[in-house]
């Protein structure tokens, strides 16, 4: 391989990574378009029935305690 086509080869990558370069500078990266694709109201809501759903178990399993607690106190 001679000094010009190593050269070319240079700026070959050269010209690639330039354009690379030019897509992030325009916002149009994976993980942006990944994240924007995500709707937030919905993971809201999810975490909203799972929480609900982790308290009404929690509160079965120590309803007897929080009674008594209740009937103590009056």
């Amino acid at each position: 391989m001679n000094f010009k086509q190593k050269m070319a080869r240079l700026s070959a990558i050269a010209l690639a990574t330039g354009a690379g370069v030019s897509a992030h500078a325009a916002g149009t990266d994976p993980v942006s378009t990944l994240l924007g694709g995500i709707d937030l109201t919905a993971v809201a809501a999810a975490v909203l029935v799972i929480g609900a759903l982790v308290v009404g178990i929690t509160m079965s399993f120590k309803g007897v305690d929080v009674s008594k607690r209740a009937i103590k106190k009056v």
